[in-house]
């Protein structure tokens, strides 16, 4: 192997690496919520609770941070992030009351947020267009590998030696993911010589727009329908049919599996049929096997039903986010996933809410319902409002002409 090749190879697997410690961490409390809700004697509802302020977190510090990450490049606050993420996840495995891990959620999430608009963003510029599917599949696939590896092992863990030790571990992986920031990722070359109050307005310019304001609320609509979906599965599963956390790990293990083989497929494919014909197919079929889940008995339709689940949300998650990164040029892309990811946590944190109230009074054909009609509308606001982005050569000639930054 060349050595720009080999290279190459590493940086793609320290980007690999920090997006599935950024969703093992969202993901990980998931199975061990019924546990966690009896310890510390908090309803589902409350637990819910811990996602949202996560979510929330996540959204109000990634406005600050993401105009930054287009003045003074991307890895600087990528390693930020990975440093933050390490003490929050230390301080989280000293918690000791329900405020506690609360207050440390919040923390977390705005590192974990960080981590996820410079990954994304720097993609974006460091991958053309016309290539960025395939890159883009294998990087999101991480997000489904923490299903696969993340979640049971650390339910696993946490059941053999306490749900702290999870936390030590995430520190130690974040420590080892810095090293190799510094050691595999590049700084760039590129600059913003815009004046920051210039860029913060930036902002006014995205909502504006059709095109960029539509794509936030399709990522507020999608984000807020998976989560909602999955935040409260595990205590779904634990009603229902009295599975236990590593049992619950053993069905986001089959889910992840489908999700895995999914994205780095839905790279290739959005390459070559264009990322809004996936996103659009895949998306809008989504809202199907979700109303149809509580409809079968604890067996092999069950497992087929979310893994057919799983296997779309890969496929529209990667296409909608290779799309997303060339609705604006670089000098604007940090600001707008930043904004991008705002959308999508306030999304998690108010459908999460919802979710926690339909559970606890309705049960959980609500939340699934809940997350279809998200879904839906996902697909409807795209479908009218986005069209395929251009090559990177058009979008660069064409920014200042469309986007009428004042």
């Amino acid at each position: 192997m060349k050595k720009e090749a080999k290279h190459e190879l590493l940086l793609i697997l320290v980007l690999f690496g920090t997006l599935f410690l950024a969703s093992v961490d969202n993901q990980l409390l998931i199975p061990l919520l019924p546990t966690l809700a009896s310890e510390l004697s908090k309803t589902m509802a409350q637990m819910g609770w811990l996602f949202s302020i996560y979510a929330l977190s996540a959204a109000v510090f990634n406005l600050f941070f993401g105009p930054l990450t287009d003045r003074y490049g991307r890895v600087p606050f990528l390693r930020f992030g990975l440093l933050l993420f390490l003490g929050s996840a230390l301080l989280t495995a000293q918690s000791k009351t329900y405020s506690d891990l609360l207050w440390l959620r919040a923390g977390t999430g705005l590192s974990a947020g960080l981590l996820s608009t410079c990954t994304a963003s720097f993609i974006g510029d460091y991958f053309p267009y016309e290539q960025r599917g395939r890159i883009m599949g294998f990087v999101l696939s991480s997000y489904f590998a923490a299903l696969i590896f993340g979640v049971p092992l650390s339910s696993l863990i946490a059941q053999n030696w306490g749900w702290r030790t999870v936390f030590l571990l995430s520190s130690a992986i974040a420590g080892i993911l810095f090293a190799g920031s510094w050691l595999f990722v590049p700084l760039g070359s590129r600059r913003q010589r815009r004046t920051l109050g210039q860029v913060w307005n930036s902002y006014s310019m995205l909502t504006r727009n059709r095109t960029t304001g539509s794509a936030l609320l399709v990522s507020a609509c999608v984000s807020g329908g998976t989560l909602a979906f999955l935040t409260f599965i595990s205590g779904y599963l634990n009603d229902e049919f009295g599975l236990d956390a590593v049992a619950i790990s053993a069905v986001f293990l089959i889910a992840g599996l489908a999700a895995v083989l999914a994205s780095p497929v839905s790279g290739l494919l959005s390459d070559r049929w264009t990322k809004r014909k996936v996103f659009l197919l895949s998306n809008t079929i989504l809202a199907l096997p979700l109303l149809l889940l509580v409809r079968f008995e604890w067996g092999v339709f069950l497992f087929i039903t979310l893994f057919l689940i799983s296997l779309l949300i890969a496929f529209r998650q990667t296409s909608l986010q290779t799309l997303q990164t060339q609705l604006i040029s670089f000098e604007r892309r940090g600001s707008f996933l930043a904004l991008r990811n705002c959308s999508s946590q306030l999304g998690i944190s108010g459908s999460v809410f919802l979710a926690g109230i339909l559970y606890s009074e309705q049960g959980y054909a609500a939340v699934t319902c809940l997350a279809a009609v998200l879904t839906v509308i996902g697909s409807l606001l795209l479908f009218f409002l986005i069209s395929e982005p251009e090559g990177d050569k058009e979008a660069e000639q064409k920014i200042g002409s469309d986007q009428n930054e004042p």
